[in-house]
């Protein structure tokens, strides 16, 4: 910023003595009294004299300041002194008040904020003799304006950010002072509608609950407070919800209760969790007392606490017959001694601190009656909250049947075993009797949700996982995983498991919770060694072991090279998803007359979201005034039996607007499954364009038809000249094409004269040249060496010829095609000087060519070669021959050292070189174009672009 400025004179004393005279004395006491930073100064704005609280502002003595030694530059920061400058000083000069902010540099070096004002004093002839400034200093307020500013932007963060309501109430008014912006999350409604409506607060209290509210307001008015007030209310969406509120009773002078101030919570979610409590523990309270095994609970001896009434179905012993009774009275002689070892084991595990022990005993008991009956139980131990050991806890079950029937089950087991073992399909058979026992655990701590139970505890599902055990596998499974003998995958699951089959183990855990038997799915499994293999899965549980889970067969099916096909057809579909996603166009896929899928194009054009478009025929949408022409042909699109390209025409969006669209249809592949895929593209912003540009050309219409009088005369000249223009290019036209193709004729004429006469009388009097000396064995070798060079050179000479007949017109065009004489053309080329021709054609065996189209694109495919043989200096060239309806293109590029157009093309011209000219002119006269694309360094790319239907033989 730029300050320096012509020095002004400052006042000397006699002048500045002066101005004061003009001060009162009166006023000088004044303002020495004043608080305020007064000041006077000459009309430059040099100060002549301040007052104390003026000094104190700047931090220097008044003699100090009145010193020309102090620099402006050092006591008014750069900004400041170019307000003085540019804004200040022509302001009050002008004898115009000015007053504003602005900032200071105290003796200290402090940086103040100022307010300043400076008034221009004048005498009788109006000149400015001195001006009068005042300032106030404005560092304190700022920061007290900067602290409150934070301290509203908190409260606003907060209110804005809780869920919670701050809220002031007035009891007389009732209507609310204050109310924060959450609760418009609390209630639905906002704060202006509470201001809006004072008896909202009564209309969307619960009809149930509005005496309890009534009841409230009387004792808030009476000065009596609650700790916490609950209620429910009806949220604006219609959902019944639970408040709670805390409330400060605010009182007048006289001590009259005046207005309330508070906080409210939503406790929904806290009430449901209890009322699920209430049912969980009614519906675990109702399964004991009323399930078919009996639960009960020991203390630490041994001895019966508690049993659910099944107890006497089991036992014949009433629950209060055996409280207090010692386990092993009730155990039968036989197995007492299998009793004593188990508790044996978990005394030795419980030394060790392990608490967790669950066993599963199957033990002949004594019955009341004197009989005995076999009942298989679990026993767990019970912990306090602080994990402290105060009892156990079992469900027994009778199993005596069961025993019973164990000689028909092993009969069955053998057979079992043979199919097992025998099956091509992998059998896995497992015991699920631990796992069983830990989800019957969390169903008693109240998990009823078990999916997002586990999604909220991985750690639960990966402990069910280590509490499968596989008891067996048959032969199938050994080559399926890897493994070299069964005892490799006995034991539990983790060898096996991956983080993808870990899915389609929770739904089978979830599957047994509800009750389920038999699960089927695909996931993928591990092999031992390493590799992930997918398989179908089928989980079922026989009816015998539905109960305790104990025996569980698990099927494997192979079908690794399915799901590969699969996720390669889902990654085609995903980048396919991923394009119509981003294209700007409408894509909607329909597949038997449903829709698959809608873009978010589709949506922003038709306003419809993707589930109102799957339910909405398309053809609804087609606007009133084009339904008669459209819909028929939108039924058979739908039907798969149209796939043409529908045109333009308008739709009616959701909101009622008119859009112009343009309609594509394509088939394609979704799923496996063939499938319509409609692309609308919006063109309404086109359409108006077309009805300004017609609006437009009504106006030229008219300024036209005013010129057209004065025209007509010139016009007519005009035609005629361009009749005879355009007839004599006509002319040329053919006479050059004519002169083409006499040329090529001669040139074929020549060829066949070279090949047929000259080449083969070479060829006869090489071969007399070869056998001149034969019969002559003592002919003189210096003649027979004459004569070997001889047919030498009349070898060289005849492959010369024929080289030069087969440039002029090679045959393989007329007895191969243009495919065969390109490939020959371009093989031989890159054979005989050094690089790379890769040369592709399609499509062009299916169309029958002019023969002047083919012979043209002969040579322009022939001089191109040419002249990147002779000038790119390139070590690779590609040329593709390619039908693209509607035309037939031919793409040369090399990457040699390119050249620059213009100039190469002025030179061509200048030294009468036609290479480039022909090449345009032959792709003209065939009715195509011709398109040159190099720079130096870059190589050089031509593209010949010849139209079918010209280029197509007639006749």
């Amino acid at each position: 910023m730029k300050t320096d400025r012509e020095p002004i004179p400052r006042p000397d004393t006699e002048t500045r003595e002066r101005l004061l005279d003009f001060t009162p004395g009166m006023f000088r006491r004044l303002v020495e009294a004043s608080g305020m930073a007064v000041s006077v100064h000459d009309k430059n704005l040099f100060p002549v004299w301040g007052n104390k609280a003026y000094a104190r502002l700047w931090g220097y003595s008044i003699e100090e300041i009145l010193d020309n030694r102090l620099d402006q530059k050092h006591i008014l920061p750069a900004e400041t002194l170019d307000l003085y400058w540019n804004v200040v000083l022509p302001t009050v000069r002008q004898g115009k008040r000015w007053e504003g902010e602005y900032v200071i540099r105290s003796k200290d070096g402090t940086l103040r904020s100022v307010k300043g004002w400076f008034d221009p004093v004048t005498d009788d002839s109006g000149e400015i003799t001195h001006v009068i400034s005042i300032k106030q200093d404005l560092s304190d307020l700022i920061r007290i304006r900067e602290a409150l500013g934070t301290a509203q932007k908190s409260l606003k963060f907060i209110s804005e950010s809780t869920s919670d309501i701050f809220f002031r109430l007035n009891l007389h008014t009732g209507l609310y002072d204050y109310l924060s912006p959450s609760v418009v999350r609390f209630s639905g409604y906002s704060v202006q509608e509470y201001q809006d409506n004072p008896l909202l607060l009564w209309h969307i209290v619960h009809p149930d609950w509005r005496d309890y509210l009534d009841e409230v307001m009387e004792e808030l008015l009476e000065g009596r407070v609650r700790a916490e007030y609950v209620f429910q209310f009806i949220h604006k969406s219609g959902e019944v919800r639970w408040a709670s509120q805390r409330h400060i009773l605010l009182r007048d002078k006289h001590g009259h209760p005046v207005a309330v101030e508070g906080i409210a919570t939503d406790i929904t979610a806290r009430k449901r969790a209890e009322e699920r409590l209430r049912a969980s523990e009614e519906k675990y309270r109702f399964l004991a007392e009323n399930t078919a095994d009996a639960i009960w609970t020991m203390d630490d001896d041994y001895r019966m606490i508690y049993a659910t009434p099944s107890i006497k179905d089991i036992s014949g012993y009433t629950p209060e017959e055996v409280q207090g009774r010692q386990i092993r009275e009730l155990v039968a002689e036989d197995s007492i001694s299998r009793l004593e070892e188990a508790l044996a084991r978990r005394k030795d595990a419980e030394n060790e601190g392990n608490f967790t022990m669950v066993s599963s005993l199957e033990l002949e008991h004594l019955h009341k009656n004197g009989q005995t009956f076999w009942a298989e139980t679990v026993i767990k131990r019970l912990l306090d909250d602080s994990g402290r050991p105060i009892g156990f806890q079992g469900v027994s079950r009778d199993v005596t049947i069961r025993r019973e029937a164990g000689a028909a089950v092993e009969a069955s087991e053998a057979r079992f075993r043979t199919l097992f073992e025998d099956s091509p399909i992998s059998l896995w058979e497992e015991d699920l009797t631990r796992l069983k026992f830990y989800l019957d655990e969390l169903k008693e701590q109240g998990v009823t949700d078990f999916r997002s139970y586990f999604y909220e505890n991985p750690e639960s599902l990966a402990k069910c996982a280590s509490l499968v055990t596989v008891v067996d596998v048959n032969k199938a499974t050994l080559p399926l995983l890897g493994a070299h003998s069964k005892e490799e995958l006995l034991g539990n699951l983790d060898k096996v498991l991956t983080d993808s089959s870990m899915a389609a183990f929770t739904e089978e855990i979830i599957m047994l919770t509800e009750g389920g038997r038999e699960y089927c799915g695909e996931s993928t499994n591990r092999t031992l060694d390493g590799d992930t293999i997918w398989v179908m899965v089928h989980f079922y549980v026989p009816d015998e072991y539905q109960d305790t889970l104990s025996r569980v067969i698990v099927s494997l099916l192979d079908v690794t090279p399915r799901r590969r096909a699969e996720e390669a057809l889902m990654d085609s579909e995903e980048r396919y998803r991923v394009l119509a996603e981003n294209s700007q166009e409408g894509v909607i896929v329909m597949q038997n007359g449903s829709v698959r899928y809608v873009n978010r194009s589709m949506r922003r054009i038709t306003g419809y979201t993707a589930d109102e478009l799957e339910k909405l025929n398309f053809a609804d949408m087609v606007h009133p005034d084009d339904r008669n022409e459209n819909t028929p042909r939108l039924a058979r699109m739908g039907m798969g039996k149209d796939k043409t390209p529908l045109g333009f025409f308008r739709i009616v969006t959701k909101n009622g607007g008119t859009k112009w669209i343009n309609m594509n249809v394509k088939p394609i592949m979704w799923g496996g499954r063939e499938a319509l895929m409609f692309i609308l593209t919006d063109i309404t912003r086109y359409k108006a364009l077309e009805s300004e540009l017609l609006i437009a050309h009504a106006q030229m219409e008219n300024r036209v038809r005013k010129r057209t009088a004065e025209l007509s005369k010139a016009n007519v000249r005009l035609k005629a000249v361009a009749e005879e223009r355009g007839q004599a290019q006509e002319r040329i036209q053919a006479l050059t094409q004519q002169l083409i193709r006499v040329q090529e004729d001669e040139r074929q004429r020549i060829a066949r004269d070279l090949h047929d006469n000259v080449a083969q009388d070479l060829s006869s009097i090489m071969l007399k040249m070869e056998t001149l000396f034969d019969g002559h064995p003592g002919a003189d070798p210096e003649l027979t060496g004459r004569g070997r060079a001889v047919t030498e050179v009349l070898r060289h000479t005849i492959a010369s010829v024929r080289e030069i007949a087969y440039g002029l017109r090679p045959p393989a065009l007329d007895q191969l095609g243009l495919v065969q004489a390109l490939d020959n053309l371009c093989h031989e080329a890159g054979s005989r000087y050094g690089f790379d021709v890769d040369f592709f054609a399609t499509g062009i065996e299916n169309i029958s060519l002019d023969f002047d189209v083919e012979i043209n694109l002969y040579r322009m495919v022939q001089e191109a070669v040419r002249n990147i043989c002779r000038h790119a200096r390139a070590t690779r060239a590609v040329i593709r021959l390619v039908k693209s309806h509607p035309d037939i293109l031919i793409r040369i590029e090399d990457n040699g050292r390119g050249f620059l157009m213009r100039e190469s093309l002025a030179k061509a011209d200048a030294e009468k070189r036609m290479g480039l000219r022909s090449m345009e002119e032959r792709a003209r006269l065939i009715g195509g174009s011709m398109e040159i694309q190099t720079l130096t360094g870059t190589g050089t790319r031509i593209l010949f672009k010849v139209p079918i239907e010209s280029a197509r033989r007639h006749g």
